[in-house]
């Protein structure tokens, strides 16, 4: 939580790190993918108090999303 960050509003930071050497399922393994499912299961209760929600997602191997 950064307190009066993004316009004057809290923001809810969320930083994930995921490997593409575990196995997340029958998907293929991509970055975006853990990003929307934080966006989807977060922005909304955020929202809804008014805050703003940051999702930042990399993988061990340097990839930023």
């Amino acid at each position: 939580m950064v307190y009066g960050w993004v316009g004057g509003k809290h923001a809810c930071v969320d930083l994930t790190g995921v490997s593409p050497l575990v196995k997340l399922g029958v998907r293929p393994f991509m970055v975006g993918h853990a990003a929307s499912t934080k966006v989807i299961k977060h922005e909304k209760m955020c929202s809804y108090n008014q805050h703003v929600f940051i999702p930042f997602t990399f993988d061990t191997f340097s990839f930023l999303h």
